[in-house]
């Protein structure tokens, strides 16, 4: 992905209407993005169960590999992001 699409991206949905604060979403619906599947994906504005684990987040960036995206939260100082992995979707036999 190239660095100005990445950049599109970390914004995502922001621009949908002006002022507006985009809507969180859940897990399941972000592990069914096929964009997502096998990625690191970094939530902010986060809803978390009792176990701590994420449940619904703004999608803000994702890759393939941790570190890259890892750096580029720390570039952005995005400090409260919540970083878990997509499995991949199971391909069927």
């Amino acid at each position: 992905m190239n660095e100005q699409r990445r950049q599109s991206f970390i914004n995502f949905r922001a621009d949908s209407e002006p002022g507006a604060a985009p809507d969180p979403m859940a897990w399941a619906d972000i592990c069914r993005e096929e964009t997502w599947q096998g990625r690191w994906v970094a939530l902010d504005d986060c809803a978390y169960d009792d176990a701590g684990e994420a449940t619904a987040g703004l999608v803000v960036d994702y890759d393939h590999n941790l570190a890259d995206l890892c750096a580029r939260l720390s570039a952005e100082r995005r400090k409260r992001c919540s970083v878990v992995f997509c499995p991949p979707a199971e391909s069927a036999a």
